[in-house]
């Protein structure tokens, strides 16, 4: 199976579930492995072969700046649904950080699931 990855995505979202959380936006820092099939892309040369990144980058920046979520749980969950029904990809490693949650480490998720583990059938 083949991979795209996207590491270090930066985005700034109210997240946290403390009152003082959700007065201003705080950084995440966002890394996803999506499972693929590059062999069309092999010979074909064309991006309507092969998933575009910079099309995921967007849609995942976007959905986790509207976002206003407790857990970081929760936001993975709507990360790993949105791609499943926006991409045609096998599975989703999903690693989220969160740099300023703790004053001497930093806390974060990591997550895998496949699209038949969630139920989610491929766009058409």
């Amino acid at each position: 199976m083949d991979k795209v990855l996207i590491n270090d995505l930066y985005v700034e979202t109210v997240i946290g579930f403390y009152h003082w959380e959700h007065e201003e936006p705080q950084p995440l820092i966002i890394d996803l492995e999506l499972g693929t099939d590059f062999t069309d892309a092999f010979t074909s040369d064309d991006l309507g072969d092969a998933l575009n990144y910079a099309e995921i980058r967007k849609q995942i920046k976007m959905l986790c700046q509207e976002s206003r979520y407790h857990l970081l749980e929760r936001l993975a969950g709507a990360v790993v649904t949105h791609v499943f029904q926006s991409f045609p990809v096998t599975d989703v490693r999903l690693k989220i950080r969160k740099p300023h949650a703790l004053r001497d480490a930093v806390a974060g998720i990591d997550t895998y699931r496949t699209r038949e583990q969630m139920g989610i059938a491929l766009p058409q």
